[in-house]
Parts: structure tokens; C-alpha cells; sequence
């Protein structure tokens, strides 16, 4: 099995979930409050991140913000999906796909109960609350499907080694792009990776308990799992 029994997975999930809660609260209380500790620790951050704005700078965090999109991150999944299905991986790639699409709507769901307006002169393109970030949140659980499933694929240890070097920076980046383009708060990115690693967590716990059960299904009899 791709992903077997981790014990630690347990605790994992109850660290990412309490923080997850205990910041969430946080974004919730200063949206009543109007101004806390919370919207200080936000302004410096953002401040250190922008910066001097440089075009050059404009240009890459613009393009790695369109990669991170909710959209591309689809394309990704199903590109990933369809690579998986067609090596026999057919119960991870219908994982993987269930992995974003509920990972996504657990990000609308949070959004719509928070309500955070998004940071004064953002974009236009930029619409719908700010807490989490949609594009932070698909980008960890597409970069966790990879972590997880197709990173081990890699036969040459050094290529996987690089391989999750690459992931991670891209992480990096995409909040680091919202930040800049003034599209979210820190916190909304932060927030966006603890919601996503909490969830992908869970989802996980999910595929061991029930990945070996679909194999009595037609279309998953000869998937590897």
C-alpha cells in the first residue's frame, strides 16, 4: 500500500488541526475587534514581504500566482491523475482528485463563516473572502499528492531528493505571491497551508482504512494501492 499505517499521523493531525483552530480564531476575533496583535504581526510581515515594488519581481510572483491558481491546480490533479491511472494507480488517482476537490470546498466553506475582506487595494481579479487562501490551499494538497505518491516513484534517491526541494520552494512561493500581490494577509496564507495540511492529514487516514475496499470494484480490481 502506497500509504500504510503511521502512527504519528495521528499527532500530526491534532497539531495542524489546533493550530488551525487557534488561528482561525484569531482571524475571526480581529474581524469583530477591528484591530489586534493579529492585524500588527499581518502588516509587518506584509510590509517585509513587498517591499520596494520592482517590476521584475511583479512579473515572477504574477506568473507563479497563475500556476498556483484554484484552476491550474485542477489541471495539475488531473494531469497527475490521468499519469496515475494509466501505470495502474487507478485507486490514487481518483484519490487524488477527491483529495483537492474536497480540500477546495472545505476552503470555500471556512471562507464563507470567517468572512474576512480581503487587504485594501488588491485586485480586481481578486474576489470573494480573504481567509484562507484558495490558491495556497490547493497548491499544499497538490504538492502533498505529488510528496506522497509520486515523488516514491522516483527511482534515483537524488531525484527525489530534488524533487521535493522543487515542491517545497514552490509552496514558498505561492504564499510569498499572494503576500506580495496584496491579494491575502499572512495569516490567510498560513492559515491556508495549516487547513490543507490538516486535511490532506485526514484524507490520508482515509486511503489506508478504505483504499483496499474499492479493489472489489470493477474498475479498481487491478489498481495497485
Amino acid at each position: 500500500m502506497l500509504i500504510n499505517k503511521d502512527i504519528n499521523r495521528m499527532y500530526r493531525f491534532i497539531l495542524s488541526l489546533g493550530l488551525s483552530i487557534v488561528l482561525t480564531g484569531g482571524v475571526m476575533l480581529n474581524n469583530n475587534s477591528g484591530s489586534s496583535y493579529l492585524s500588527f504581526l499581518d502588516s509587518m510581515v506584509a510590509s517585509g514581504i513587498q517591499g520596494q515594488e520592482q517590476s521584475y519581481k511583479q512579473v515572477i510572483y504574477g506568473f507563479v500566482t497563475f500556476l498556483g491558481s484554484p484552476k491550474m491546480d485542477i489541471l495539475w490533479i488531473l494531469i497527475i491523475a490521468f499519469f496515475l491511472w494509466t501505470i495502474r494507480y487507478r485507486i490514487p488517482a481518483v484519490w487524488a482528485i477527491a483529495t483537492l476537490i474536497s480540500g477546495n470546498i472545505l476552503g470555500v466553506i471556512l471562507k464563507h463563516i470567517v468572512q474576512r475582506q480581503r487587504p485594501l487595494l488588491h485586485s480586481a481579479s481578486d474576489t470573494g473572502f480573504s481567509y484562507p487562501s484558495g490558491h495556497v490551499l490547493g497548491t499544499v494538497l497538490v504538492i502533498s499528492v505529488v510528496w506522497v505518491i509520486v515523488i516514491p516513484l522516483l527511482k534515483s534517491r537524488r531525484a527525489q531528493i530534488i524533487a521535493k526541494t522543487v515542491a517545497v520552494i514552490y509552496v514558498a512561493l505561492v504564499m510569498l505571491s499572494r503576500v506580495f500581490l496584496n491579494a491575502h494577509y499572512p495569516t490567510d496564507t498560513i492559515g491556508a497551508f495549516l487547513v490543507g495540511y490538516t486535511w490532506f492529514q485526514f484524507c490520508e487516514w482515509l486511503y489506508y482504512h478504505y483504499a483496499g475496499r474499492l479493489k472489489k470494484y470493477h474498475p479498481f480490481q487491478k489498481s495497485v494501492y
